[in-house]
């Protein structure tokens, strides 16, 4: 009798936990949804790359020089993504002029509750990461280098 009620306890108690989960799944659908638009821009901004390549043979050193080939920072902006929150690294082509390896990264608002969106360039592949959280190794890693490259 009591293995009994342990058991019909334990299955009360992981049914319990199961809800949970699906509010949980819940959540993160909700953030990816609010992510769209930081997706679409991450595409816009390494479209602009390659065509700045393509142009002046040569990788933009940020978002700005992106202007140069029609990309607009303030159109980057939207409800909780800046125009400053988008970035790139570790781009690299070779000699036909072909992306070889690049990363994007989209950086939510301080005060929004939204994901970070990370982009590998030549696949297209996102990955997300929550506010304050730091990127690991990326599931489309394609090289050997997935971190950005130190300023020193």
């Amino acid at each position: 009798m009591r293995t009994a009620v342990l058991f019909l306890t334990l299955v009360c108690l992981l049914a319990g936990c199961g809800g949970g989960n699906e509010n949980v799944a819940n959540a993160q659908d909700a953030l990816r949804e609010k992510a769209k638009p930081a997706e679409e821009n991450l595409t816009r901004v390494r479209d602009a790359v390659v065509k700045y390549h393509k142009e002046k043979g040569e990788v933009p050193r940020s978002v700005t020089h992106l202007e140069e080939v029609g990309l607009k920072e303030a159109s980057l902006a939207n409800e909780d993504y800046s125009e400053l929150g988008y970035a790139f690294y570790n781009i690299a082509f070779d000699d036909q002029g072909k992306l070889v390896q690049g990363w994007l990264i989209a950086t939510p608002m301080a005060d929004r509750d939204a994901l970070q969106v990370r982009m590998n360039a030549v696949t297209g592949e996102f990955d997300y990461v929550g506010k304050g959280e730091d990127f690991g190794t990326a599931p489309s890693d394609n090289g050997p280098i997935n971190k950005p490259a130190s300023n020193g």
